[in-house]
């Protein structure tokens, strides 16, 4: 696989069961962009994620890079989650499906173009469940095979994060250390120790590095 042929598209919306009022509700488009934002200048060059929202809470968004593109959808995931809790004081959560493959027919805007990466993603989202958090789909069976047990363990450790875990799980996953990170916010070294376990940071890492394995130049042949 190559970037020159294949893409990472990611659609995505608000995970059902949000209890927002209609103000709440109205910041979203703002939280999913500040979001959007904060991967962008925190990540390099290969992990960033051209994006659109093209409803109060649906977007789309585009990797060239697929391998690159998981770790950028997690911290996606996590700011979301403590910056809408900052900001609302609630719970709300997105879900996400990503589609690997060519994008046929490209165009300026996202919303108008099309392709099997689109096509993987859309499908993908519509095919979610409630209580999913996070689907991947690829040209190559058996490695869909294994993102569908994967993504299955990410469910859970998506959906139960508290808003403290994932502003620390986002953090390390930029590459700052646990110093850096107790600096940042204001909290004990211990106590962002206590929140990665609590988040289960190493199984994250450990899935999002199998993801860049799998996805070398040879897995979509």
């Amino acid at each position: 696989m190559t970037n020159k042929t294949h893409y990472a598209v990611i659609a995505g919306e608000l995970a059902p069961g949000a209890r927002v009022s209609d103000e709440q509700f109205s910041k979203i488009p703002d939280l999913i962009r500040a979001s959007f934002q904060a991967v962008n200048r925190l990540v390099p060059e290969e992990g960033k994620l051209k994006y659109e929202i093209i409803r109060m809470d649906e977007f789309l968004a585009l990797s060239e890079s697929p391998a690159h593109s998981l770790r950028s959808v997690i911290m996606l995931f996590s700011a979301f989650r403590f910056l809408s809790y900052r900001e609302l004081g609630e719970r709300v959560e997105l879900r996400i499906s990503e589609g690997i493959g060519p994008v046929e027919f490209a165009q300026e805007h996202l919303r108008e173009s099309d392709g099997t990466a689109f096509r993987k993603a859309s499908s993908g989202i519509g095919k979610m469940k409630r209580h999913q958090r996070i689907s991947i789909t690829c040209p190559v069976k058996a490695i869909n095979e294994e993102f569908a047990l994967t993504c299955s363990f990410m469910d859970i450790l998506i959906h139960d994060w508290s808003d403290e875990q994932a502003e620390a799980l986002f953090l390390n996953l930029t590459g700052k250390n646990q110093m850096e990170i107790s600096e940042l916010l204001g909290i004990s070294q211990p106590a962002v120790n206590r929140r990665l376990k609590a988040g289960h940071f190493d199984t994250v890492q450990k899935f999002i590095l199998r993801f860049e394995h799998i996805l070398h130049p040879d897995s979509m042949q």
